[in-house]
């Protein structure tokens, strides 16, 4: 059987749910600086894309105590994992599903709808946004955190160096930004930076990349390591989409 882009994505992500928190320390942050972005209200009725085992989704269930909530995550063992932390919260409305973020299926109207480093992975974020857009009740806001376009330049300019492609996402520019963060992350060596990706799921390249031979891949991360220490910098986006807005990226 020949998988989908997306069957690859979910597959990588399933196969590290039971150890993704032990190596996914800065998607743990971002969903904290995410949460402190969120607004408030009561019996707000909220989906959550990608929801991984948890990070965002212990936040949204303290701001909104009575909420609706709506948990969504492409794998099944990610949803699992975490409808097996969450589902007893204190009696909260809570429903879990399989759900692709990038094509919902649901009839449904939300009056919040939260991603937190899930756009990367969609075949075009911006498409995927104007989707969920549509699925905000009249007021109705979306919260994404996501990685910009700028990030991993150390790893773009190491492979650059050497005459190789790399098989890294290419975000588009954001609709809604409300702030941009940087961080630069000191991995050690050029294997411990690819194995930290692998780690959380993360190494699955862009849809219709080739995966470098052996040895080519071996040169691009001995240039990481003296180039550049060793130093990868995530470029993180914070952005906030309201229904009523009518930005000129989505026209």
């Amino acid at each position: 059987m020949t998988l989908n882009h997306n069957q690859r994505i979910a597959r990588a992500f399933a196969a590290r749910a039971q150890d993704y928190e032990r190596y996914a320390g800065l998607q743990a942050d971002i969903a904290n600086r995410l949460a402190l972005l969120l607004g408030g209200g009561e019996c707000l009725k909220v989906l959550e894309i990608g929801c991984g085992t948890g990070f965002l989704t212990r936040h949204l269930l303290t701001r909104y105590p009575y909420g609706d909530f709506f948990i969504t995550d492409l794998a099944p063992e990610m949803v699992a994992h975490c409808r097996a932390r969450y589902q007893c919260a204190n009696g909260r409305a809570l429903r879990f599903a399989i759900m692709d973020g990038e094509a919902p299926d649901s009839a449904e109207r939300f009056d919040l709808i939260a991603l937190s480093m899930t756009l990367q992975w969609f075949a075009d974020p911006l498409q995927a946004l104007q989707r969920l857009k549509g699925l905000l009740t009249p007021g109705g806001v979306l919260f994404y955190a996501a990685p910009g376009p700028d990030s991993f330049a150390e790893w773009r300019a190491a492979l650059d160096a050497c005459g190789l492609r790399h098989g890294l996402v290419d975000m588009p520019q954001l609709p809604g930004v409300v702030e941009v963060e940087t961080r630069e992350v000191a991995y050690g060596s050029g294997i411990a930076f690819l194995n930290a990706l692998k780690a959380i799921g993360a190494a699955t390249p862009r849809h219709g990349y080739s995966p470098l031979p052996p040895g080519s891949l071996r040169a691009g991360l001995r240039k990481l390591e003296h180039a550049h220490d060793s130093r990868v910098t995530w470029q993180i986006i914070y952005g906030r989409i309201c229904e009523l807005a009518e930005d000129e990226i989505f026209r």
